[in-house]
């Protein structure tokens, strides 16, 4: 079914996002959808239907969707399920709503959006997706089932979008997608990331990129390229690459294609060319194979190459998945490994950002604070909060007055005009 036709009878819609960039991207699209139709787009209160873009990456998430279908259910809104959940999930989606609930899919909307829509966005950040799928086939992931292989967008049609979204405001233009360095595999005639990143750097404007997720299988083939690319002032020196573990004997069980010894190469790379920049990276604790050798390997890499910012998440099976047909380590002695990982980390944090007091950084204005106030985004995308009301998409130098594990404070020294 059109999706048009899926919304053919709304009038006024609320929406919702769980989850990762690409989903926020894909509420951006069917908000620009919904908009074209001539549908209006409201606060919960006033809405007929309330659309909720899913998310099931982790066990813990997909709890957080279901309880939120509920309580939807509960107050007796008309819910739409969007996303990955509707997706890779559809029977426990109807389990919680019934057989009649209305789904869309990331493939439905894919289908259904057109670029010159533009993309929907608030304040001056937009999402732009340049992918769905991957070329992975990692044991342990969900997601594969909801996305599915890698379709890399046109590289036109992407600087459309970029060019629709300046003009319109944007100041941090977020690309992504689930391997963002796995762009253009598919294909032989179109670009790969450090083109498509040269063909949106020369778009006129004043502008920041970021970059989103990049697989070391699939990044390392690239390396030298994309560095080239990423030596731009409008690109973020923001780099996620997510490791998983620090076990190559893990890395194998969880089908990742790479080696311990390939990340660490990244990131040598990464800071010999850019000294001021992030390594962002993922850590999965308590895979089913995961012995106490090979946590500890993950610790020591924590410890050897200290990156300023780790996701860890604890394993969780998801059905469907290779790893969920494997014994599942006992929670306790995940939660101790995972406890033992996050202080490690985040002592390792708060000295890196302890070094940065009283520092002078650039940083361009992206986000009102939820609790007054604004944050921005230094060269190297770390957060800085400033406890003043500034104009978004400003630019400013500031001094750093105090640092925290996961932001930075600091107060404006002038205005900074280019």
């Amino acid at each position: 079914m059109p999706l048009q036709n899926t919304f053919a009878n709304l009038q006024k819609v609320h929406l919702e996002t769980f989850g990762c960039t690409a989903n926020v991207g894909d509420t951006m699209k069917l908000r620009a959808i919904l908009r074209k139709e001539g549908h209006a787009i409201v606060a919960e209160g006033e809405a007929d239907v309330v659309i909720v873009n899913t998310c099931t990456v982790a066990k813990r998430t997909e709890l957080n969707v279901i309880k939120r279908l509920k309580e939807l259910k509960e107050e007796g809104k008309e819910v739409v399920v969007a996303g990955c959940m509707a997706a890779a999930q559809p029977d426990l989606v109807k389990s919680i709503l019934g057989n009649e609930v209305t789904m869309v899919t990331p493939q439905d909307i894919y289908n259904c959006y057109r670029e010159e829509q533009g993309l929907d966005f608030d304040g001056v950040i937009s999402v732009i997706p340049i992918a769905m799928g991957c070329v992975g086939k990692c044991t342990y992931c969900i997601v594969k089932r909801a996305r599915g292989d890698l379709r890399s967008y046109e590289p036109e049609k992407i600087l459309y979008t970029v060019k629709s979204a300046v003009e319109r405001g944007a100041k941090e233009i977020r690309i992504t997608s689930q391997d963002c360095s796995a762009y253009g595999w598919e294909s032989l005639g179109i670009a790969k990331l450090p083109e498509l990143l040269e063909m949106i750097t020369s778009v006129e404007g004043d502008f920041r990129i970021r970059v989103g997720m990049m697989n070391p299988f699939t990044m390392i083939h690239i390396l030298d390229e994309l560095l080239d690319a990423f030596d731009s002032k409008k690109i973020f020196k923001f780099f996620h690459v997510p490791v998983q573990s620090g076990s190559d004997k893990v890395l194998r069980d969880m089908n990742r294609n790479y080696k311990a010894a390939d990340f660490v190469e990244i990131v040598k790379s990464i800071r010999q060319r850019f000294e001021d920049s992030t390594i962002c990276t993922d850590f999965i604790i308590g895979f089913p194979t995961e012995t106490d050798e090979d946590f500890f390997s993950s610790v020591s890499l924590l410890d050897d190459l200290k990156p300023e910012k780790v996701n860890i998440t604890r394993f969780s099976p998801r059905p469907g998945t290779e790893a969920s047909k494997l014994k599942d380590l006992l929670e306790r002695e995940k939660k101790k490994r995972s406890r033992i990982f996050s202080s490690l980390y985040q002592k390792i944090v708060l000295e890196k950002n302890n070094e940065l007091e009283g520092k002078k950084l650039p940083v361009l204005i992206t986000e009102k604070g939820k609790k007054g106030g604004v944050i921005g985004r230094d060269p190297a995308y770390r957060l800085v909060v400033l406890d003043k009301d500034l104009p978004l998409g400003a630019t400013y130098t500031v001094r750093v007055t105090e640092a925290k594990s996961t932001y930075l404070l600091a107060e404006i020294q002038n205005v900074v005009f280019e």
